[in-house]
């Protein structure tokens, strides 16, 4: 069960020609892309069919869809990060897809409460209406799912898998990536913790002081029916910014730098 992305108004592009030029004539604003420009991406990138490795997808609230996760490894194969950074494990199903379809060599991170944030409010308790239509109550249901459940789709995951994953239990708005060793040493990050606005700011930050001069940032919950702090946020940040928006998807783009630019050349 996940919440559907609303109807975006900004312009929608077809090609990785056309986001291209754009990009190199536009320095701020919100853009929309068929799911097919990233498709289009990874074929003009490789010779041979590119395979992906994922579970099937989670029915219950909180996951990406089958759509995100493949546009989420193609992000993976198209940037190739030596390091992932994920705010938001929830129960490890994105976690998951980002280890097991990054390179060998990838250093995953992913962030959570873990089981300190345990409520006391029973999970069966929750009504399926409420989490669909009530943003502060379906985080406090993923808070809680999160403490109690734990990261279940990272089990799986072969022992070298586990070896390059670093799960950190802590209030992202406490978290400092310099006493990580993270400072400009990151790739790609995930935004998809908390959906208020003052940990969506902080995550945000934290996020251009991991990728420093050259990365990608996609954030989930953009455009969703309940996370509007997210979408606030994200649209506010395209009037200084060029944000890539993936239609029927709620997930956003800044592109950064060299491996911003890699990512718009690729099939252009």
């Amino acid at each position: 069960m996940t919440s559907e992305p609303s109807e975006s108004t900004a312009r929608l592009m077809s090609s990785p020609v056309e986001l291209r030029d754009h990009c190199r004539t536009h320095a701020s604003g919100l853009v929309q892309i068929k799911p097919k420009v990233v498709f289009m991406k990874i074929e003009a990138r490789h010779a041979e069919p590119v395979g992906m490795k994922i579970n099937v997808p989670s029915s219950g609230i909180g996951s990406v869809t089958l759509l995100e996760a493949a546009a989420l490894v193609s992000l993976v194969k198209l940037v190739q990060p030596r390091k992932i950074f994920e705010f938001g494990t929830f129960l490890g199903y994105s976690t998951a897809l980002l280890v097991e379809n990054s390179g060998p060599d990838c250093e995953v991170y992913s962030l959570d409460l873990g089981e300190s944030h345990v409520g006391e409010r029973p999970l069966t308790d929750y009504d399926e209406a409420d989490l669909r239509r009530d943003g502060d109550i379906n985080d406090a249901y993923l808070r809680s799912a999160q403490g109690a459940v734990g990261p279940r789709y990272t089990t799986a995951l072969s022992a070298a898998d586990k070896g390059r994953l670093h799960l950190i239990h802590q209030d992202s708005r406490r978290f400092d990536p310099a006493a990580h060793g993270l400072e400009g040493t990151v790739d790609l990050v995930f935004v998809d913790g908390g959906h208020d606005t003052e940990t969506v700011t902080i995550d945000t930050a934290n996020a251009r002081r991991m990728i420093g001069d050259s990365g990608v940032i996609v954030w989930h919950d953009f455009n969703s029916g309940i996370h509007g702090d997210v979408t606030s946020f994200v649209g506010e940040l395209a009037q200084h910014e060029l944000i890539v928006c993936i239609q029927h998807t709620m997930l956003a783009l800044l592109l950064v730098g060299r491996a911003g630019r890699d990512f718009l050349d690729a099939g252009a």
